[in-house]
């Protein structure tokens, strides 16, 4: 259950963060969001799909990291198995949130650091400290900042990004079923990719749109990523004989 509150530096003065990558210790989750800007770095380290996301009704970004509901094969001994973090992975247990503020006299809604103090990581003693002793920003802090910063605008990217694909036709859904050594069959639903047929279809002008944009380059990045999935089926793998040799 999660525990929200608006960061500060009075009250959460002696909060810490212990961030240890293994099971059980808040990271456990099939899918990750990611965004635009982050498919140049991600697509050499995971399979990249979309899923559609039943409050906006938007294809939001994912990088599949299992197969089970809350299975994360990148999940180590302490360790994130891989050279790169999505975003979304790396702000946890850190969130943004909104705070409504007068800006000449006018309501507005800004974005705000919020925490959630139910996530594993956070501790009181050991880890890396969220604030200096004099209540400065932390180098934690100072990178979360930066860190949230790119997912608040990641999600307005992300958002064009699916409504200039889906008006394309250019997004697809996938029933993918893969087998592992043992013979077990693992149906993956709810998963959508690039339709290649119709991208090579499009006309110069839809073309030079998502060229201009950068959506091009996105495209190509998550179709670069396919690959990434016999990765991960292989790790499954591994992780499937190092069980049964237990």
């Amino acid at each position: 259950m999660a525990r929200h509150e608006l960061l500060d530096n009075v009250t959460h003065k002696d909060l810490r963060v212990d961030r240890r990558f293994s099971p059980g210790h808040g990271y456990d989750h099939q899918l990750a969001r990611v965004f635009p800007t982050e498919l140049g770095v991600l697509q050499a380290e995971y399979p990249l799909f979309f899923a559609r996301n039943a409050d906006s009704g938007h294809h939001d970004l994912v990088a599949l990291l299992g197969f089970e509901a809350s299975e994360n094969l990148y999940l180590g001994d302490a360790q994130w198995l891989a050279r790169t973090l999505p975003l979304s992975v790396e702000r946890q247990p850190f969130l943004i949130g909104f705070q409504e503020r007068s800006e000449h006299g006018v309501p507005t809604s800004v974005p705000v650091v919020h925490v959630d103090l139910d996530h594993p990581a956070i501790c009181t003693s050991g880890g890396e400290p969220v604030f200096l002793p004099h209540g400065g920003e932390s180098p934690l802090l100072e990178r979360v900042n930066a860190v949230l910063a790119a997912v608040h605008e990641g999600h307005q990217s992300s958002a064009e990004f699916s409504r200039l694909l889906t008006g394309l036709d250019l997004i697809e859904s996938l029933n993918l079923e893969v087998e592992f050594d043992n013979g077990i069959r693992h149906s993956l639903q709810g998963l959508s990719t690039i339709n290649e047929d119709r991208l090579r279809q499009l006309n110069r002008d839809s073309l030079a749109v998502l060229h201009e944009k950068g959506y091009l380059q996105h495209i190509y990045m998550m179709l670069a990523s396919m690959p990434q999935l016999a990765v991960l089926i292989e790790r499954k793998n591994r992780r499937l004989a190092e069980a049964g040799e237990a």
